[in-house]
């Protein structure tokens, strides 16, 4: 009766590691897929009594099938952008001369007065070590107002046209929380940090259409599948095209990956009430809100400064500060940051609050832990976006609290010595990117990217996790060899753990009979592979739903 009532496979995996990530950390030989569903997994005899006339069987020949991969931070809306935007990365421009040129280029190319953008640059990794200033972009491009972005996007320069056409004169204050690069008589040279952004940049640049936006997206799905992503945070919607372009991709059939959607109505020192975010959080809807595809995931709020801008809160000053007095910045006052968490766990809200600094991490478990007080609400979730430095105390109030810590390792390879030991000290970078202390303490981590910082490939985020190498060449500086991570304890990172930080952990996240059928193929047995060949392997097949949405070859 069994038999004949039976529904055969769409899909079976057959003769490969399937790597569970379970509870047990199971490692299985074969998967069948039913519908969207993952209906069996075991061994290739119980899968196969699965298989019928119509079912796809595919040789997984002792390749790895793991669970998709689960981003938890990209700005997607920064990446479709970026592609009409000039390229000024560190693998394009390598020196100040050679950004000036690329921006000569597009000036030659557009009518006078009309903004250039470009995206990318690191001043870290320029030969001359600064950010290029209005000095050096106004002789190239007098007539034309142009806005560069740094590669960490939390700061940008600018030549003059762009500073005057923003409002910007010579005798300007900075805005609250956002700092200005000065010459000898106080006037703005162009490198602009963090709030900067709100009070003039965002102002200043036409976003892109509906139209834009939806095929951007759609774009951006194409990539993430390419790399075995199957479900991503957008971590910024503001606006209401923003989220609109999703619905409208989705009603095409070109949603091939699951959208965790991170809503800002604090954007810099106040509530930013104008926006569709703010009317989305005021609405009555909360975190959890949607479906299996699109979700309404967490409210955010900036705290500090960035990183490679030199701006994150810190407790003691910068060790390469030649003053020995800079403490980094504040996006955000503690006040503010008190009644944004207040009100968003009181709404209920998953927060997504973004430190960067300990002092910044201080201020936000602060924050967190009153709210919390004031309104008890079991599993919360919280998290933490960046956070990349620590302090030993830090640790232990994060398990306490229950927050989940959602890092993106690539940043590591981003930042460098430069960005990490030259401006902390070796003592401080002992509690940088503290993974494995924090899986001491239980506290559940995910993993990202951050993209278009960095590239999103899951591989490479394992890699840093495994290797914590400062640089990808062989024998570069490790950062905190103490704090290495297992493969499995990765790849948990970036699938299960994912999963939980969208309390959707019963549904995807492992290859488990029942969940969604959302899996990867690759290109060999990651468990097996050599620790410096991590970042290199492929992903052959990925599969969203139980269909097929990217296949190399």
């Amino acid at each position: 009766m069994a038999n004949a009532t039976r529904r055969d496979a769409d899909l079976a995996f057959v003769n490969g590691r399937v790597i569970t990530v379970n509870q047990g950390d199971d490692v299985a030989e074969a998967v069948a897929v039913s519908g969207n569903r993952i209906v069996r997994v075991g061994s290739n005899e119980s899968v196969e009594a699965l298989v019928g006339n119509e079912t796809r069987v595919v040789n997984l020949a002792g390749r790895a099938l793991t669970p998709g991969f689960v981003e938890n931070h990209m700005h997607i809306i920064n990446a479709v952008e970026d592609r009409k935007w000039i390229d000024v990365t560190p693998e394009v421009a390598s020196s100040i001369d050679e950004i000036a040129a690329a921006v000569k280029k597009r000036v030659d190319e557009t009518p006078a007065g009309e903004l250039i953008v470009g995206w990318g640059f690191d001043h870290h990794r320029l030969r001359e070590r600064r950010y290029p200033t209005r000095r050096d972009l106004d002789p190239v491009s007098p007539d034309h107002p142009v806005l560069l972005r740094q590669r960490e996007s939390m700061s940008w320069t600018a030549n003059t046209a762009a500073l005057r056409r923003m409002g910007i004169e010579d005798d300007t204050p900075d805005p609250p929380g956002g700092p200005m690069l000065r010459d000898d008589q106080g006037a703005p040279l162009g490198p602009m940090w963090d709030n900067c952004r709100v009070v003039y940049i965002f102002p200043a640049i036409t976003p892109p259409t509906l139209e834009e936006l939806a095929d951007g997206y759609g774009w951006a799905c194409r990539y993430l599948n390419r790399l075995g992503i199957t479900s991503v945070d957008e971590a910024s919607i503001r606006n209401e095209q923003e989220s609109h372009a999703w619905q409208l991709l989705r009603s095409r059939g070109g949603l091939t990956a699951r959208v965790y959607l991170n809503i800002y109505p604090v954007y810099g020192t106040k509530w930013d009430v104008e926006t569709a975010a703010y009317r989305i959080f005021r609405s009555g809807m909360r975190t959890g809100f949607g479906d299996d595809w699109v979700r309404l995931g967490p409210a955010v709020i900036g705290i500090d400064g960035g990183v490679q801008g030199q701006t994150a809160a810190l407790f003691e000053p910068y060790s390469n500060d030649p003053e020995g007095k800079f403490r980094g910045s504040f996006r955000c006052s503690q006040e503010m940051a008190d009644e944004f968490c207040l009100e968003a766990h009181k709404a209920g809200f998953q927060i997504a609050a973004i430190p960067h600094g300990d002092h910044g991490i201080t201020v936000t478990l602060d924050a967190i832990e009153k709210a919390q007080r004031a309104y008890p609400r079991p599993d919360a979730r919280h998290r933490l976006e960046h956070a990349y430095l620590w302090n030993a105390e830090l640790l232990d109030r994060a398990a306490s609290l229950g927050v989940v810590y959602n890092a993106q390792p690539p940043i590591l390879e981003v930042l460098g010595e430069a960005c990490t030991l030259e401006p902390w000290g070796e003592e401080r970078s002992r509690y940088a990117f503290p993974m494995k202390s924090l899986l001491d303490r239980r506290v559940i981590s995910s993993g990202g990217s951050d993209m278009p910082i960095v590239t999103a490939n899951p591989m490479v985020g394992i890699d840093c996790l495994v290797n914590r190498r400062l640089d990808p060449s062989p024998g570069s500086t490790v950062l905190n060899p103490d704090e290495r991570l297992t493969v499995m304890e990765a790849l948990r990172i970036y699938t299960y753990n994912g999963a939980y930080a969208h309390f959707e952990e019963t549904a995807k996240g492992s290859i488990e009979e029942g969940k969604l059928a959302d899996l990867a193929v690759l290109s060999r047995d990651i468990l097996t592979a050599p620790a410096e060949e991590i970042r290199h392997i492929n992903v052959d097949m990925t599969v969203v739903d139980g269909k097929v949405v990217h296949e190399a070859g």
